[in-house]
Formats: structure tokens, C-alpha cells, sequence
């Protein structure tokens, strides 16, 4: 089968020389069906020659990937983790080496001892409050450090005392008890990195204690966490440029990630055990509901604060969503394709009700099937939801009767013709006749407007007559109704309760009690609150309502969330719009414009006018900021004034930031401005309220007021004085400083003022030491958005397992940020790490220095010169291009091809090849690359007028700004690939082991596919995003099974086989639509015309660039062509037919009528399965020809000489002898094969197919 491999029993291939192969059981849970499910840790591997030039070296990286699988999966997928009984073995339980060396009584005097020391140290650290400590203490805690290292003691470090001991620890004053606590910290978290995490989130959930730490103490979890996280998630964000994050916003980021983690492992260990009493699986239903939605919750603010922390928020030109395309993801988009491609959601919804909720729209299956249980009615219309049994998803019936038996639910289904029992939450309810009549014409339309190649219109997914195809096969109708509907979905009402959440006091009284009063709930708990069918009009009153109340970061949150884009106030018709929400974002960017006009003015202007100007525009927080500066004006400012302003500063930040930003300003025409924006902040300083306004969004306009040539002096001793004194309360604002480079700016200041800058020296003393600081933040930062990213792709995972909505509120806000490019170009230098040639290195340095007159010239013979780009990590080229000179004359290019590769010694890939005009400057080789190459070489084939070196005097580089989507594509498509390879070597093991089975392949495909498609319309930002999902999903998916199901099984028949035979068979008894075998006939033509449907065109694209097609751009190591292999298999099957009818019939009297009614079934089945494309055509005739060259050659010789039936408009048979004479004669002048077809209008006769 695809996939099986002599390394390491089975290999799924992620890449080119990338393989994953499964490693270790993790864990096991309670799977969403009830069934037991096993989390698998998958290596990647990496192979140097991708198994094809005999190498077999394999080395094994840092990455892995956690995918959980069912039994079946494993059972076909990881044998190793089998028992001899077929049984999975489950995760080890090992038990600690030191345990058992220790005796029972030494280890419980040791605990005793523990306990003891605990109560010792805390009365010790009670008597020493506000003193030095004394050494007997210290000795206690070096004492438990010690016994903390011992692991089978660490069951009695988790007493709560010892958290208690820890966090008095932590706030001491003196550093050396902080130091110490350190220490004990270290000891306990050296075990297991399960140690260490619950250490982590048992200090990080005490309350206020980011009050209680200071630099040093802060710095010691965060170092703790870091060791913890390194090993678990490994990622490399190499040429992207990170944030400065101060620590106290990586310790709460810390804290949240901590909170979601732990969430996440009491969800996977929460489910309901299949065969639990009622009483007991309702509460753990409930249970589970309450930790799905704090789970959401969680997850919603740490995506929250992570956007701000990375100031995604803040982009320069604030990005909508682009609008996606709506056609299918799987579909390649070929340079030059019309629009004649059919597209999924552009057709209306296809039978649907708006009178009953989808499955959607509720927190877990069993509050959906109470709900269906209860609203059934018998008669009414239904449709299944997944594939059960016999009954696939998207078959409609009508509800006959319900019992208490399992399953429960009697259905007269149209698929089979005969009822068959499922279960309540596999339905969806359509309701009655009379309700669907609305909607029943989409059928009709969309067999009216789908038009498909050639001009046939595509009819739809229903069952259709056997010669029409189906249009989308995948694109079956939603279970939700996105586009009208009177309730919100349960994704989009828990975002809308997300920010509820977030008020405070009367705030949120205020909104629960609009809830109240449009639901008629007397008390509105999180269980109920979580359950609630919000409609829509209601939602809109609350999206009007919640802007006045929130703070700033929460309101940018909530104009870019999903739900405020579709419900809010710029969506209702004759609502007005409140200014100042919308404005908000714009507000930034219109301070710094009209400060750069206050530039121009006279710089006579009063001062506190220009600070008024430059914030009045922020409305009612830019006069709470003009109350500040007044209160910081007066003599000796009250506490008592500016604490209360400090406050409201920290909800409402904007004119802060536009008070930095002004710093960026022209320092000519702004020194005045400047001069009194630094002594505001060094007022502000000495608050520690002001501590926790967002000093680091703006510091990079410090640093370039710093680095300005034209600052003035006294301006740039404020500006040291200010850094100083902001380094010297705050050291995470040195080490933010540290990071933006500001030591080296110093230096520089420091020279032109020949080192009269007062506490210059000191300011980069105090930056440089926190070097180290540095290094642990931006590793922080890497480890937090890794852990994040990895979480994104679990919870897309389990979106794919069991067909749930994701309900995380942002979640397509993380992904349209980690998807996003940049238009942003990036030249020369930027784009590549080093440029290496085939000769003259020591002249290749003229190829980058921008001097048109000088050039690199090669050494050496006709064809072998080159240029070699090492490219940096993430850049896409734009564009490349060669800088050429006609004076060269022979030495000038006249052909070029352009390679990619992963490696100097794997340059396979051939992006382009250009032919150079004697007259060309500029030759452009490569534009808008869409896949990242690490390598890229540039060879020079052939030179003008037979030359034999070249010539090349310039090389220009255009990319993008390095962003997340080059690393994330490669996570998510490798995570796709896995997941949906081990799925279909799972289908292909049932196939194998029961042909019967291939007959669900289509409903499994169209439910993979149709949730792929309907995945990529939600969450992905645009179609780029989207096909490389489905790109990703069809190799791994489709193409191994069609390979697998082609392949012949030890009697030389292959499951494809035995089901076109079956076809063939039943074919004459499929006309009647209410036979059994009209739904089989169906069901083989929904799966035949889902496989070959999204197969590229025979026609090429347009354009030399090759790296537009998805043929130059498949992975090295993945399955055959799913054409090739299924034309591969239709001659094989026709092949057999007609050697069979050829044997059996060859000497009857009535054998040529009865070869063309075989030929004509047989033709006819080609048209009805895979479409009028020539390729099967072609196979068609190849299976005839090759049947008849295996008869033996006197039955051979025989039946080619029997005439055939008289071509269309001719008055008899031709004969044998005729025969070739006419057949030579029509082909010359109607060589096509499509076209011979329609002239005869009949097979063609045996003689014809041997000549």
C-alpha cells in the first residue's frame, strides 16, 4: 500500500526527503464517539536522497508531530504498537529508578523530615519579616533544595504549604532568599516536564502575584518555563522579526498559556466512558460543557493578549480579510482559467429549513439529540449527518418511528429505498414537504447554471439521470444555514459572550440584564449562558451596547472578530454608527499626520497648544490626558488627582502612544514639543501606576529620536535621562532596549558629543547587562507563539476527528494573521544570505554592487556557468532579474534556466527558462514564486554568437517582508498530510479486507472534502491559503487510495475492478430510480466522478513560469497520478471484459451485434463514470486492442476478419479486405480520436483496432 516502506515498518511522506513515522504512545482518552482514542508521537525524518539513488541514510530531527488515533488507525498504521493479540498497548506507566532503591522506612523518615523543614522555614520567614534573614534559615531552604532533587520525594513538595513557602519566598526583599526559592524551584521541575508545568501553573494562578515578584524572581519562572517549553515545541522563526515584549507581559502571557494547557488536558480526560448510567453521563456531559466553554474562554484570551503582544493589532495599513474566491479549493487555479470552473457556495443552499437548528448551534451531541428527539414528528423530512453503516452523510429520508432501542430512529431512506435505524444526532431535520418548497428549486437552478467543460450543464449532487455527471461531488448543502438565519451559531454567540465576560460591575449587570429581558431567563448562569439560542436581532442590541463599555484593547478586539463584522452596526441598514468606535483604529495614524503639519508651523506656537492639538482627537481620553498633564503641571501634583487619571489612562491608551510617537517627529521644527513630551514622561515615571501603561509599543520612536542625526543636544540629554530613569524603575524596559539596539546607538551619541551626555555610560552599562534578559524573552516570545501555533493545529485536528465547530473566539483572527503576507518588498541583501558562482569568485561581489559598468565574467566551458542564491528563510521572490549588456556581445547570455531546490545538491526543480534578445537590459527570470526555495541557481546554457563565457553585470532581488505564512504552510500542510495519509491507509485497509466497503469511499471522501472546503471558507484569509490546504488534502488523501484501491490483490483483480464489474452488471436494472440498484449505480458514479473531477485539464497553462502548475510543484515521493492509475485500471477492466466476451463468443453467429452491444455498454459506462475525457477514450481502445492481442492467433485471425457494422452514410459493410484502406483514409483526415467516435458513431471494428 502507499506509504509502507522498508525503514521503520511505515513512513508517511511530509516533503521532499521529509518522512514522519510513528515513534511512542503518549496518552490515551474517551474519544468524542465513545471509543478509546491514542495520542502518537510522529518523527520527522529526513532522508538525503529520498530512497531513489540507492541511499538509505536517515536522520532523524527535532521536530514531531502528536496526532491522536483511533484503534483502527493504529491497527493499520502502527503494528509496533500492537500486542501479539491485535490489542493496542497502552501509554507505560513507569515507575521512578530511585524508588526502588530506596527502602519504604528510610523514604518515609525522609518525608517526615520534608514536612518538618516546610513548618520550619515558614515560622522562620514569619519572624524575619522586614530584617536581614538569618542563616538558620537559609540553611532550611538549602536543606529542602537538596531533598527537592530526590524524585521519589516529589509527592510531598506538592503540599499546599509548599506553594505558601515558595510565594513568601519569591516577595522577599532579600535576594538571597529569592535566589534560594530559585534553586528549590529548579530542584523540583528537574524530573519531568510534568513537574515542571503543574509547578508553573500552580505559582502562576496565585492571586496578584505578579505584585509580589519583582525582576529577578519573574525572571526565574520565566527562565523555568522556557526549559519547559523548549523541548515541546521547536520552532524556528529564523528572518522574521519578533516584538519586544517586556516580562510582565510575557508572565501574563505565560499564565494564560499555562491555563489553556491545563484546560486542554482535563477536556482530553473528561469524556463520557462508553457504558456510564445515565445519572453519571449527564453530569459529565455537563461537566465537560462547563470546561468547553472556559476552555473557548481561555483560548480567546491568550490569542487576544498574543495578538497585542506581537501588535498584529497595530499593523501599518490595517488589513481587512480579503475576499476569498469561491471556488474549490482542490481545484488547481491554471494560469488563464475562465471562469468556467464550478464553484461551491456560489449556488443557493440546496433544500434547507430555517425553521429548525443545526447541529451547529449546540455545545455537545447530546443536548442536539434531546433537541431532534423532542421536535420529530413522523413524516417529516431528514438528512444524515455522517456516515453510518449502509447510510452515508448527505442521504434524505422520511422519519417513520422511534423506539427506546439503540439505535432508536426508524428512516425511510432514498439512498436504499428501505428503512434502516440510526441514532437522534446523526439527523438533521428539513421539516415538512411544505417547508422545503421554497427552497426545493435550487436543484433546478443549479442543473441550469452549472456549466461544466464543454458546455454540459453539471446537475447536482442528488441522485440524476446515468448520463449526467455531478457538479461538485464534495460541495453537499451545510448543516448550517451561514447566510440567513435567526440565531446565532454557537461559535459566534461564545465570541459575543467572550467580551460580555469581560465587563466589569454595573457593566455587566447592564448587558445580563438586556439578556434577561429578550430570553425570559430568571438566572443566567454560565451553564445556561453557554446554551443560549441568542437570536439575531438581540445580537445586534448587544454588539450597540458593548462598545461604550469596553476598554481599548478589548474594543480593537472586538471591531476585527467575526461576529461584530456580520452583526454590527456598519451591517444594519438605518442604524447610526458610533464615530468613535469606528474611527478608533484610524487614530494612530491621524495623530502622526497632523503632527508632522505642526511640524510646518511656526515654532513659536505655544506648547501646551501643540499638546492639545495632538491629542484632541482621541475624544474623552485625549481630555484625560490634558487633565494629567495639568495635574502634572501644578506645584507638587496630589497622588490623589493623578492616580485616578493613571487609571483611566491604562483603558484608554491612545493619546500615550501618540504622545511618544511624537518623538519620530522632525527635530528641527519640534524641539520645543519634544522637550516637554520628555519631562511629561519622566513625571510619569515616578508612578507606579504608569508602569503599566504600554511604554514598549512606542520605544522604537525613542530609539529614533535617539539614533537621528538631527536631534538636538538638549533634547537628546532628556531623552538619556528619561531611558535612564524608565531602565532604572523598570529593568524590562533596559532589556527592551537591549533588543532594539540601543547600546550601540548610545555608543555612537556618546561620540558625537564627545561623552558629555549625563548617565549616558551608565544607561548602556545597565542595557548591556541585561543581554542575557534578551536572549530569554525573544526565546519566550518563540516558545509562547510556537505552543500557540501548535495548539491552533490540535484543535484543527479535533475539528477534522469528530466534525465539531470550533467555538474559540479570534480563532480566524490567528489564523489571518500567521496566513498574511506583506506588500512590503524587500531588495537584494534582504532576500538572500550569500550569492556563490562557478568561477571568479573573487568578481562575484560585481554582481550586487549596483555599478551597471562593472560585471562578473565566468571561466570556463559553454554551459557550465552559474549562479548560485542562498536564499534567507521565508522570502518569496517577487522577482528576479539579470542586468545584461549588448556591447558584450559573445560574452552576453542568450539562454538562461532558472532551477530551485532544497539543497546545492538537490537542484531538481526547474522554475524557468528564458531566451535572451540581443537588445535586452533587463531580463527577468522569475515572478511571484508561491512556495519559499532555499536554493535557487541561475545557469547560463548558451552565450550570444556561440560564446563561451558570459558576461552578467547585475542581479536584482525583489521579495516580501519575511512573515509567519512560509512556516506555517509547512506546519499546516504537514499536519494535513499526516492526518489524512494515516486515514487513508486506514480506508485502504478496510477496502482490502472488504471490497463491500469501497461502495462508503465516496461518502467518506465527500464529508473529508466537503469539511476541507468548508474549513478553508471560514478560517482561511485567502486563496492562497485555502488551495494549499487542498492541495495538501487531495496528495495525501485521495491520490494513495486511488492507488491502493487500483492496485491488483493477489488474484489480479483490484477493488476498483470488482466494483466497475459490479457496475457493469447492474447496469441495465440502475434505469429504474426506485431499484436498489439505481443507488448503487449512484453511489459508483458520485465516487468515479469525485476522483476525476478535480484532476488538472489536459491543456497546459499559459506562460513559461512552471511554478504556477501543481505538476511542477508535487512532492518527490508521493503516489501516482490519480488519472494514471484509474485509465491504468479502466483498460485493464475493459481489457478483461473483452478477452472474456472474445473467448466465450468468438465462433457464434451473432457475434458482431453482440460485440457492439458490448462495445457500445462498455463505452457507454466510460461516458457515465469518468465523463467525456479522452484519456479514458484512449484507455478504451487500448483495453480492446490488448483483449484481442491475447486471444491465441488463429481465434485473433478469425474475428479480425468478420466485418463490422457500416460506418454512418455508408451502403454496406466494408470487408476485410476494404477495411484498412478505409480506416487509413477516414484517420488522415479526422485524426482525432473524440471525433472518430462521432463520425462512426459505432465501435470500431476489430480489424480497425489491430491496424
Amino acid at each position: 500500500m502507499a506509504g509502507e516502506l522498508h525503514y521503520r515498518e511505515f513512513r508517511v511522506p511530509l516533503g521532499p526527503g521529509l518522512h514522519a513515522y510513528p515513534d511512542e504512545l503518549i496518552r490515551q482518552r474517551v474519544g468524542h464517539d465513545g471509543h478509546p482514542e491514542y495520542q502518537i508521537r510522529w518523527l520527522i525524518l529526513q532522508r538525503g536522497d529520498d530512497g531513489e539513488g540507492g541511499s538509505n541514510q536517515v536522520d532523524c530531527k527535532a521536530e514531531h508531530i502528536l496526532l491522536w488515533m483511533s484503534n483502527d488507525e493504529i491497527y493499520a498504521n502502527c503494528h509496533k504498537m500492537l500486542d501479539k493479540d491485535g490489542r493496542v498497548i497502552g501509554p507505560s506507566q513507569e515507575t521512578a529508578g530511585e524508588a526502588g532503591a530506596l527502602d519504604k522506612s528510610v523514604l518515609g523518615e525522609m518525608e517526615t523530615d520534608v514536612k518538618s523543614l516546610i513548618q520550619r522555614a515558614l515560622r522562620q520567614l514569619e519572624e524575619c519579616v522586614g530584617a536581614i534573614p538569618p542563616a538558620p534559615l537559609i540553611h532550611t531552604v538549602h536543606v529542602l533544595s537538596a531533598y527537592a532533587s530526590i524524585e521519589p520525594l516529589t509527592g510531598v513538595f506538592k503540599d499546599p504549604r509548599v506553594l505558601d513557602l515558595l510565594m513568601h519566598m519569591l516577595s522577599s526583599p532579600d535576594y538571597q532568599i529569592r535566589w534560594s526559592a530559585g534553586r528549590m524551584i529548579q530542584a523540583l521541575a528537574s524530573h519531568d516536564a510534568g513537574t515542571r508545568t503543574q509547578i508553573l501553573l500552580s505559582l502562576s494562578q496565585q492571586e496578584a502575584i505578579e505584585k509580589h515578584l519583582d525582576f529577578d524572581s519573574r525572571c526565574a519562572l520565566l527562565a523555568l518555563f522556557a526549559q519547559a517549553t523548549l523541548s515541546e515545541h521547536p520552532m524556528s522563526f529564523e528572518g522574521i522579526q519578533l516584538p519586544q515584549v517586556p516580562g510582565r507581559l510575557l508572565f501574563s502571557l505565560v499564565k494564560h498559556y499555562l491555563h489553556v494547557t491545563s484546560l486542554l488536558d482535563q477536556l482530553n480526560d473528561s469524556a463520557v466512558e462508553p457504558g456510564a448510567q445515565n445519572s453519571a453521563s449527564e453530569e459529565l456531559s455537563r461537566e465537560r460543557g462547563r470546561l468547553e466553554l472556559e476552555f473557548s474562554m481561555a483560548m480567546g484570551t491568550l490569542i487576544s493578549e498574543l495578538v497585542q503582544a506581537m501588535r498584529w493589532d497595530w499593523a501599518s495599513h490595517r488589513q481587512r480579510p480579503s475576499a476569498q474566491s469561491s471556488c474549490s479549493i482542490f481545484q488547481p487555479q491554471l494560469a488563464g482559467a475562465g471562469p468556467g470552473l464550478p464553484q461551491a457556495q456560489a449556488t443557493p443552499s440546496l433544500r434547507r429549513s430555517r425553521r429548525f437548528r443545526p447541529r451547529s448551534g449546540f455545545t455537545s451531541g447530546d443536548t442536539y439529540a434531546l433537541y431532534v428527539r423532542d421536535t420529530l414528528e413522523p413524516g417529516m423530512r431528514v438528512r444524515m449527518l455522517d456516515d453510518y453503516e449502509e447510510i452515508s452523510a448527505g442521504d434524505e429520508g422520511e422519519f417513520r418511528q422511534s423506539n427506546n432501542g439503540v439505535p432508536p430512529v426508524q428512516v425511510l431512506w432514498e439512498s436504499t429505498g428501505r428503512t434502516y435505524w440510526v441514532h437522534w444526532h446523526m439527523l438533521q431535520i428539513l421539516g415538512f414537504e411544505e417547508d422545503l418548497e421554497d427552497v426545493v428549486e435550487a436543484d433546478e437552478y443549479q442543473g441550469a447554471v452549472g456549466i461544466g467543460a464543454g458546455g454540459v450543464a453539471l446537475p447536482s449532487w442528488r441522485w440524476k439521470p446515468m448520463t449526467e455527471l455531478y457538479a461538485v461531488p464534495y460541495a453537499l448543502p451545510e448543516d448550517e444555514d451561514t447566510t440567513d438565519s435567526e440565531h446565532l451559531s454557537q461559535a459566534e454567540w461564545w465570541e459575543l459572550l467572550f467580551f460580555i465576560k469581560k465587563l466589569d460591575g454595573p457593566d455587566h449587570r447592564e448587558v445580563l440584564q438586556i439578556l434577561q429581558e429578550n430570553l425570559d431567563e430568571e438566572i443566567l448562569d454560565d451553564e445556561i449562558l453557554a446554551e443560549l439560542a441568542v437570536p439575531t436581532e438581540l445580537a445586534q442590541e448587544l454588539l450597540l451596547a458593548l462598545p461604550q463599555r469596553l476598554d481599548d484593547s478589548a474594543l480593537r478586539d472586538l471591531l476585527s472578530c467575526r461576529v461584530y463584522r456580520k452583526y454590527g452596526p456598519e451591517t444594519l441598514a438605518g442604524q447610526s454608527v458610533y464615530p468613535s468606535v469606528l474611527e478608533a483604529q484610524a487614530q494612530p495614524q491621524k495623530s502622526a499626520v497632523a503632527a508632522r503639519v505642526e511640524a510646518k508651523e511656526a515654532s513659536t506656537q505655544c506648547h501646551h497648544t501643540s499638546l492639545q492639538s495632538l491629542v484632541e482627537g482621541y475624544g474623552p481620553a485625549g481630555k484625560i490626558f490634558l487633565d494629567l498633564e495639568r495635574a502634572l503641571r501644578s506645584e507638587g501634583p496630589r497622588e490623589g488627582e493623578v492616580k485616578p487619571l493613571l487609571l483611566q489612562l491604562q483603558r484608554h491608551p491612545q493619546p500615550f502612544l501618540a504622545l511618544m510617537r511624537s518623538l519620530d517627529t522632525p527635530a528641527a521644527a519640534n524641539r520645543a514639543l519634544h522637550l516637554t513630551v520628555l519631562r511629561i514622561l519622566m513625571q510619569l515615571v515616578d508612578f507606579p501606576e504608569a508602569l503599566l501603561l504600554p511604554w514598549h509599543e512606542a520605544m522604537d520612536t525613542c530609539m529614533a529620536c535617539l539614533r537621528s542625526p538631527d536631534t538636538d543636544r538638549e533634547v537628546l540629554q532628556e531623552l538619556i535621562l528619561f531611558l535612564h530613569r524608565l531602565a532604572s524603575v523598570s529593568r524590562d524596559y533596559a532589556v527592551v532596549l537591549n533588543q532594539l539596539g540601543a547600546r550601540d546607538a548610545i555608543s555612537k551619541a556618546l561620540e558625537k558629543h564627545l561623552g558629555k551626555l549625563e548617565l549616558a555610560q551608565e544607561l548602556r552599562d545597565m542595557v548591556f547587562k541585561c543581554e542575557k534578559h534578551a536572549h530569554l524573552y525573544r526565546k519566550l516570545t518563540t516558545n509562547i507563539l510556537g505552543g500557540c501555533i501548535q495548539m491552533v493545529l490540535g484543535q484543527i485536528e479535533d475539528h477534522r476527528r469528530t466534525h465539531r465547530p470550533i467555538n474559540i473566539p479570534f480563532f480566524d483572527v490567528f489564523l489571518r494573521y500567521l496566513c498574511q503576507g506583506s506588500s512590503v518588498e524587500v531588495k537584494e541583501d534582504k532576500c538572500w544570505e550569500k550569492v556563490e558562482v562557478s568561477s571568479n569568485p573573487h568578481r562575484a561581489g560585481k554582481l550586487t554592487d549596483r555599478n551597471p559598468k562593472t560585471y562578473w565574467e565566468s571561466n570556463g566551458s559553454t554551459g557550465s556557468h552559474h549562479i548560485t542564491l542562498h536564499m534567507r528563510q521565508g522570502v518569496l521572490v517577487r522577482q528576479l532579474a539579470l542586468l545584461v549588456a549588448g556591447e558584450d556581445s559573445s560574452y552576453m547570455p542568450a539562454r538562461v534556466v532558472v532551477f530551485g531546490g532544497d539543497s546545492t545538491t538537490s537542484l531538481n526543480t526547474e522554475l524557468n527558462s528564458v531566451n535572451v534578445m540581443p537588445s535586452a537590459r533587463r531580463v527577468v527570470l522569475l515572478e511571484n514564486l508561491n512556495r519559499f526555495w532555499p536554493i535557487i541557481q541561475i545557469r547560463i546554457k548558451r552565450c550570444q554568437q556561440g560564446g563561451i563565457d558570459t558576461r552578467i553585470r547585475g542581479l536584482e532581488v525583489l521579495g516580501p517582508k519575511p512573515t509567519f505564512w512560509p512556516v506555517f504552510r509547512e506546519l499546516l500542510c504537514h499536519h494535513t498530510r499526516l492526518f489524512y495519509m494515516v486515514r487513508a491507509q486506514t480506508w485502504s485497509q478496510d477496502i482490502a479486507e472488504d471490497r463491500r466497503s469501497l461502495l462508503h469511499l465516496s461518502s467518506r471522501l465527500n464529508g473529508a472534502l466537503r469539511h476541507e472546503q468548508n474549513f478553508a471558507n471560514r478560517f482561511l484569509p485567502d486563496d492562497e491559503a485555502a488551495q494549499a490546504l487542498g492541495k495538501s488534502c487531495w496528495e495525501a488523501l485521495v491520490s494513495p487510495l486511488v492507488q491502493n484501491v487500483t492496485s491488483p490483490d493477489e488474484d489480479g483483480i483490484s477493488p476498483m475492478g470488482w466494483l466497475l464489474d459490479q457496475y457493469l452488471e447492474s447496469r441495465d436494472a440502475a434505469y429504474n430510480p426506485q431499484s436498489r440498484a439505481a443507488a448503487f449505480s449512484s453511489r459508483v458514479r458520485r465516487l468515479t466522478n469525485l476522483l476525476v473531477h478535480v484532476e488538472p485539464c489536459e491543456a497546459s497553462p499559459k506562460g513559461r513560469n512552471r511554478s504556477h502548475d501543481w505538476s511542477s510543484l508535487a512532492t518527490q515521493g508521493l503516489p501516482s497520478s490519480i488519472m494514471r492509475n484509474l485509465t491504468r485500471c479502466w483498460q485493464a477492466f475493459v481489457e478483461e471484459k473483452v478477452n472474456s466476451f472474445l473467448t466465450s463468443r468468438w465462433q457464434d453467429d451473432d457475434f458482431v451485434p453482440r460485440y457492439c452491444d458490448h462495445f457500445h455498454n462498455l463505452q457507454k459506462s466510460s461516458s457515465e463514470l469518468f465523463g467525456p475525457r479522452a484519456a479514458f477514450l484512449l484507455a478504451l481502445q487500448n483495453g480492446c486492442a490488448g483483449a484481442l492481442l491475447r486471444l491465441p492467433f488463429l481465434k485473433a485471425a478469425h474475428v479480425s476478419h468478420l466485418p463490422s457494422l457500416p460506418p454512418a452514410g455508408a451502403s454496406r459493410f466494408p470487408t476485410a479486405s476494404e477495411w484498412p484502406t478505409f480506416y487509413s483514409h477516414f484517420t488522415r483526415s479526422t485524426p482525432a480520436i473524440e471525433t472518430c467516435y462521432q463520425k462512426l458513431q459505432k465501435p470500431w471494428p476489430l480489424c480497425a483496432v489491430l491496424t
